[in-house]
């Protein structure tokens, strides 16, 4: 078979597995204590930590039987993720009025957690492209079904706590700050609460506040 041929749905769990089987550089490992971010509605910052079994967002199970939790590893990540206009319109505006309800919360790992580094095993064992990881829902002829059988494939390994991936709107080159964090449920607890704010009251490293951040990626707020 031709490595530039599709490759059927089930054939991805035997290739996921021979791939992390040959190249186990794949699975990184987070040292216990990494500092994550996460933004959600504010009406869950009391039990900030849970995880979604009927997601339909890129990594999620298929089946709807594990359940997701996404994370990034800087703020603007995590807030940059949160708000965009979605479904690859341009010029469809984000509401002021939803990141008012949200918060910012900042958690930490709760001990070393083993994620599959996911456009490297696309490379490996499907032979896409990282352009092919990171297209929005609906683009091309799968959206998300290569992801999220990829991501399938993985959870039935229960030494992989999830998926390490680069953000699609918030790409910094050759470090983790442009990365996002995906985490399967059922393993040993992964990550802690750290502490909380509201996105409008949040302010970055840098001294910028979400809608700063927000208006200097093009996100039209109002």
């Amino acid at each position: 078979m031709s490595k530039t041929a599709m490759q059927p749905e089930n054939t991805i769990a035997r290739q996921v597995l021979e791939t992390l089987k040959c190249y186990p550089e794949l699975v990184r490992q987070l040292a216990g204590g990494t500092v994550l971010h996460r933004v959600q509605p504010s009406r869950y910052d009391a039990n900030p930590v849970h995880y979604r079994a009927d997601s339909d967002t890129r990594y999620a199970d298929p089946t709807k039987q594990v359940g997701v939790y996404y994370l990034g590893f800087t703020e603007a990540v995590a807030i940059a993720e949160s708000f965009q206009p979605g479904q690859g319109v341009d010029d469809q505006s984000v509401s002021l009025r939803q990141l008012q309800q949200t918060s910012l919360h900042r958690l930490k790992t709760a001990r070393v957690l083993n994620v599959v580094d996911v456009a490297a095993l696309a490379n490996r064992a499907t032979y896409h492209k990282v352009r092919d990881i990171v297209q929005a829902k609906g683009q091309g002829r799968e959206g998300y079904a290569l992801t999220q059988n990829l991501s399938q494939a993985c959870m039935a390994i229960a030494e992989v706590d999830g998926l390490l991936y680069q953000s699609a709107v918030y790409t910094v080159t050759g470090s983790l700050d442009g990365c996002n964090l995906v985490l399967f449920e059922g393993r040993k607890r992964q990550v802690e609460a750290v502490s909380h704010q509201r996105v409008m009251e949040a302010l970055l490293s840098n001294g910028e506040t979400a809608i700063e951040l927000l208006e200097s990626l093009g996100v039209v707020l109002e």
